[in-house]
């Protein structure tokens, strides 16, 4: 990955020259801006402020259970906030987007792909393509005229993700950064290829009984995330079918070990931001920062003082399909349904889907004898013909 220590030194100046501007939240005055990221494993939250300077940033595991993870974050930063400061607008994202939003009152929740699209705008205006290595999923996000184009996800195996490489680092014995590091001065790289997660276990272990050293696993890991990304989600042919503005981001792009190898595999620099582990939650506080509401009806201090909240399983037995819900309630009565695949459990009328196909047979048939003219071109066919 790196031929010697003066390579790799060159190589993080370049990487640490992508950060964004950061402000004390103790001095701040004015609006700001709150965006929460609830991730797989991870929930990530910014607070920005009206030029985009990052005000408080916040990462950490879940734990099992991101609500409690996110309250944590919110009371640190209305702890912090002087009375200069108020936090205008709210915005979730992630997968645990509608929860959140559910659970706190925010202003607003957003897709994933816009948020981070707003954060890799924020670095780099020209971005036109945006992967993003999370926990347990991998996003290739297209972008072209300013807009999102196409995402493509992995779509069962997690080989390629961030807690595929930690649970290596932990069966050997290592925290996820230092066995990182390991790799980056490795000589010999194990080549794993770019297998199935039980496969590339079983590569793993011959690779050990073969005598190569956790240094050169290390980096043929790295390699082998980069490879799995490339030819198994993106299935990209070359380095152009990518784009010339790639920006990367996700807690697993903070390994230099994969950064590096993904450029390699490109033959060309990429962006990697700073603040690449909250790039979710970053977008989301952009996006809030573009909302125009009167007021913000994120919950206060003291009712964030009194929070609870309760999950509770059931089935619903409004028709055949016995969806498993989840009920999740707040305190105040607040609920929250999620599981469901209609509307009918969240207490709303039934909604049918129509019959397009008695539509269009009824809209043609009255279109009959509304027409001008006497037919003197012929016969004409009619879509009934193929009916």
């Amino acid at each position: 990955l790196f031929a010697s220590q003066e390579e790799y030194d060159a190589f993080a100046k370049r990487q640490s020259s992508y950060k964004v501007k950061t402000g004390d939240l103790a001095t701040y005055k004015g609006n700001c801006y709150l965006g929460i990221d609830a991730g797989s494993t991870t929930t990530k939250t910014a607070l920005v402020g009206e030029d985009g300077t990052l005000l408080y940033s916040f990462y950490s595991s879940n734990n099992g259970s991101p609500l409690a993870t996110a309250i944590a974050s919110i009371k640190e930063i209305k702890a912090l906030l002087p009375e200069t400061a108020k936090i205008a607008y709210s915005c979730s994202t992630g997968y645990g987007e509608a929860l959140l939003k559910a659970a706190f009152l925010l202003d607003e929740g957003e897709v994933e792909t816009i948020s981070h699209y707003y954060a890799a705008a924020f670095f780099d205006p020209e971005v036109d393509c945006i992967l993003d290595i999370g926990g347990q999923d991998m996003k290739c996000i297209r972008i072209k005229d300013g807009t999102v184009d196409s995402v493509q996800l992995n779509e069962a195996c997690s080989s390629g993700c961030g807690s595929f490489i930690e649970t290596f680092a932990k069966a050997l014995g290592y925290t996820i950064a230092d066995f990182a590091k390991l790799g980056l001065l490795a000589k010999h790289p194990v080549n794993l290829g770019s297998r199935c997660t039980v496969f590339m276990n079983s590569s793993v272990k011959q690779a050990q009984k073969d005598g190569a050293s956790v240094e050169d696993i290390s980096a043929g890991l790295s390699i082998s995330i980069v490879k799995n990304a490339v030819y198994k989600v993106i299935r990209a042919a070359n380095a152009d079918d990518l784009g010339q503005h790639i920006v990367v981001q996700g807690g697993t792009f903070h390994n230099d070990a994969v950064l590096r190898a993904f450029e390699q595999e490109l033959g060309r620099n990429v962006t990697r931001p700073t603040i690449s582990g909250i790039m979710g939650a970053f977008g989301a506080a952009l996006y809030a920062r573009d909302l125009h509401l009167e007021k913000s009806a994120l919950l206060s201090e003291e009712a964030l003082q009194s929070f609870s909240h309760t999950a509770k399983p059931t089935t619903c037995n409004l028709c055949t399909n016995h969806c498993s819900l989840t009920v999740n309630t707040f305190d105040g009565g607040r609920r929250f349904i999620s599981g469901n695949r209609c509307s009918r459990p969240l207490g709303k009328a039934k909604v049918e889907n129509p019959d397009l196909m008695t539509y269009k047979y009824k809209k043609l048939r009255a279109l009959q004898g509304k027409g001008s003219g006497n037919g003197v071109r012929g016969r004409m066919g009619i879509p009934f013909g193929l009916n």
